[in-house]
């Protein structure tokens, strides 16, 4: 295959009119790399002693080398009681009362950072959980041309799971091994094994105070193990390179453990993960993380208390989005009084415009009151960030021309503005901001819009009426 990619390769050079090489020695190359991937018996031999030595044997029902061990759930300060289907449901939806087979934590070491078709995983890490036990397996890919035994190993190890627990994997590696399958011509069905990603798990619970989402980082911050003397995981493919070129496994050790590592402590960070959720007294920035993810899985009054919770004791601007989440969640579920109350001490404490927004609604369709509701709508339009202003403004005009077809305008008038010097400029947007005299809401709605609103008197500048009546009537 290398010779007829090289073959194709100086044939499209020559007809490009690119540099012309020597043929005949350009394939000798290929070929004497090629004599070199393919090492002869004297070579297996010594490759065999060197993977002894690593702790690996030749399995010769699955025609792979495979590397065992073995842990007790207590050596790792685990229970039995964590991997059963009962913590695990907490985790994950897909876990039900019963699971069809072991828990499985898998792990790829691979040629590259990429999920490309030239990206191959040279070691396939699995953690078989049995009981109290933990059953380790390694398999490694000694030539790239025996790479179809491996993936038709992990097809089988896939099936066999009740429930596969990967970091990234939904993204990373199960993907690779799909592509695999593809690449090495095995057309199998692929297993509906239920999945459980820890990565967006722990990105959803700990972004907030984790530097990085890695694995690593999660061990270092959330578990308090930090590695000592381990590779990264960056180094793996450059070993494994120099593994093809030199035939020395050795090198890889480094490797193996690391892969070890990252298999153990995919239990360790089940463990930390079930005992979080169920947490009485989270920290004070984890309480609207753990409100969301109680809201998203249904348990709405675990999730009511948690907000309760994030909106005395967390942080800025935590406690403020604990807040409004809780007060949507309100009133989704027809809570309307106890929802007003929250919009209301919402907009006393932070003038947040969304509960000013649900006050309006809230006078001007239930209450009838738009005198109230307008005078809360130029209220907030004073303090409004870009977008919002718009939006109070239609609203502000809309309650105008509602109260003056009442004849009730009048109760709502703004207060007048303060008298001028004769020379004073009027500023051309008070003729159209509804009651507003702030130049903060015009530079807002100025920005949000994108646009230049000229001043009499300006040079080169569209006519300023023009110009306002094209604003106002996009708004």
């Amino acid at each position: 295959m290398r010779l007829v990619t090289t073959q194709l390769r100086l044939k499209i050079e020559a007809l490009q009119g690119g540099p012309r090489r020597e043929i005949g020695s350009a394939l000798a190359r290929e070929r004497s790399l090629a004599l070199r991937s393919s090492p002869g018996p004297s070579s297996e031999r010594a490759l065999a002693a060197a993977l002894d030595e690593l702790g690996f044997s030749w399995d010769e029902a699955r025609s792979l080398w495979v590397r065992r061990s073995g842990f007790r759930l207590s050596e790792l300060g685990l229970s039995s009681e964590v991997l059963t289907p009962a913590g695990l449901r907490s985790l994950s939806p897909l876990v039900g009362d019963q699971l069809a087979g072991p828990v499985v934590c898998f792990d790829l070491e691979t040629t590259g950072l990429q999920r490309g078709t030239g990206t191959v995983p040279f070691l396939y890490g699995w953690a078989v959980v049995s009981g109290d036990e933990i059953e380790v397996e390694q398999w490694f890919l000694t030539d790239l041309g025996r790479e179809a035994p491996l993936v038709e190993a992990a097809l089988q190890m896939l099936k066999r799971a009740g429930l596969l627990v990967t970091y990234n994997g939904a993204s990373f590696d199960l993907p690779l091994v799909r592509t695999r399958t593809v690449m090495t011509g095995l057309e199998r069905p692929w297993p509906a094994t239920p999945h459980l990603d820890l990565l967006p798990l722990v990105r959803r619970l700990f972004r907030h105070r984790l530097s990085r989402c890695s694995l690593r980082r999660a061990e270092e911050e959330l578990l308090g193990r930090p590695r000592v003397d381990d590779v990264p995981g960056s180094e793996a493919p450059e070993r494994y390179r120099n593994f093809l070129r030199d035939g020395d496994p050795a090198p890889l050790a480094p490797v193996l453990r690391h892969n070890l590592l990252d298999l153990l402590s995919l239990t360790r960070l089940m463990d930390h993960l079930e005992r979080h959720l169920d947490v009485a007294r989270p920290q004070p920035s984890d309480w609207y993380s753990l409100g969301r993810y109680a809201e998203d899985r249904g348990n709405l009054h675990r999730a009511d208390v948690l907000y309760l919770g994030a909106e005395s004791e967390s942080p800025p601007p935590l406690d403020r989005a604990a807040a409004l989440r809780r007060t949507r969640m309100l009133r989704r579920q027809g809570r309307d009084a106890e929802a007003r109350a929250a919009w209301q001490a919402i907009w006393e404490r932070w003038r947040d415009p969304e509960a000013a927004e649900a006050l309006c609604v809230g006078m001007e369709h239930r209450s009838t009151d738009l005198v109230a509701a307008l005078k809360l709508a130029q209220d907030a339009l004073s303090t409004a960030p870009a977008g919002w202003d718009r939006r109070f403004v239609k609203r502000i005009w809309r309650l105008q021309a509602r109260l003056d077809s009442l004849g009730l305008l009048e109760m709502a008038a703004p207060e007048p503005l303060p008298d001028r010097e004769p020379t004073e400029v009027r500023r051309p947007w008070e003729s159209w901001l509804p009651g507003g005299t702030s130049y903060e809401a015009w530079l807002t709605l100025k920005r949000g819009r994108g646009g230049r609103v000229a001043i009499p008197g300006d040079s080169g500048g569209p006519r300023p009426e023009r110009r306002l009546k094209a604003l106002t009537h996009r708004l």
